[in-house]
């Protein structure tokens, strides 16, 4: 069944590209396109916290010099859809909005023929440009149609900076205790968006200022995400009150995985075991909604001491140069 281009539908296909991506798992039956908590965490946190620097920095929500990235209008405007005869999406192209050039495409199994074509629109609406220049870092599956793509039309796979897909499976969780004094909670016990922003800036960022905390208006964002869940969202209370540690888990029902996204721990509180616990108690919750499996994409080793372990998928960045 051919398969036409179409702009973004801002009011309906967030939606709809959500759905995709749980079709789509379920044929491939694992991470090969953007799982949802990817797509949740792009719309509902990267892009208010993105339009809040631009406000900050430069008085207006518009895309002015690197690092500060376009706001939701700019990055709607240039994602691209496509469709097969009865209206069903069957590809996705797009950024994650976060950095120069970036290109993600997403892909029914049926469709791959329509990866060249993709590839071109990437190169025409999501290349970064400057001084006669345009470049381009697709990111690719290891193996798959699009890396063919990627090869002959020029683009340099970049060694060393490959991600592997992690996943664990979840079946008895065992029981990994806090110390003395520390409590598991979740946004449904508390909601205190000034705790959840400053763990979050020093879970991350260290010791930063003030400044460069998250603001509350990207927390609150995220909290309006289709998927999230306050029962889902977790966070370690230290003796003193303050969260120590947090995880916000995402759940595909149909599919039945669930990830975590984000994950940190205060910089004050690291090395005493609270991620493990915290996780552990994710895991727990998983099982209760169905989930049998996990994935995640880092390369810190501390997730494999949880559980996780390496599978045969890896995804690489691919560049291309090219005249603008």
């Amino acid at each position: 069944m051919p398969a036409t281009f179409r702009p973004y539908a801002p009011h309906s296909d967030w939606a709809r590209i959500r759905d995709f991506l749980v079709d789509t798992f379920a044929l491939y039956q694992r991470p090969f396109n953007w799982m949802i908590d990817r797509w949740n965490f792009c719309r509902h946190f990267v892009l208010p916290l993105h339009t809040f620097c631009n406000v900050r920095d430069f008085g207006v929500p518009t895309r002015t010099a690197p690092p500060v990235r376009d706001e939701l209008p700019g990055w709607e405007r240039t994602i691209g859809v496509w469709e097969n005869a009865a209206g069903e999406i069957v590809g996705v192209a797009h950024s994650e909005n976060e950095e120069p050039g970036e290109a993600w495409i997403e892909i029914h199994p049926d469709y791959t023929d329509l990866c060249d074509e993709m590839v071109t629109y990437a190169e025409a609406h999501l290349a970064d440009r400057a001084d006669g220049v345009a470049f381009v870092r697709l990111y690719v599956n290891a193996g798959s149609a699009l890396e063919q793509v990627a090869q002959a039309r020029g683009y340099r796979q970049l060694q060393g900076q490959g991600m592997n897909h992690l996943e664990h499976r979840i079946g008895d969780v065992p029981v990994s205790p806090l110390p003395a004094g520390y409590v598991i909670r979740s946004v449904t016990d508390e909601d205190d968006v000034e705790q959840r922003r400053m763990v979050r800036a020093f879970s991350f960022g260290g010791y930063c200022p003030p400044s460069d905390w998250p603001p509350a208006s990207a927390m609150r964002a995220l909290q309006q995400a289709p998927d999230y869940r306050p029962e889902l969202d977790l966070f370690v209370v230290a003796p003193n009150g303050e969260y120590a540690s947090f995880c916000t888990i995402w759940l595909d029902e149909r599919n039945r995985y669930a990830n975590f996204e984000p994950v940190g721990t205060h910089a004050d509180y690291q090395r005493l075991g609270l991620g493990r616990a915290l996780l552990t108690e994710g895991f727990r919750r998983m099982a209760r909604y169905g989930a049998t499996r996990s994935f995640m994409d880092s390369g810190n080793p501390f997730y494999r001491k949880v559980g996780f372990q390496p599978t045969p998928w890896t995804y690489y960045p691919w560049i291309k140069y090219f005249p603008a």
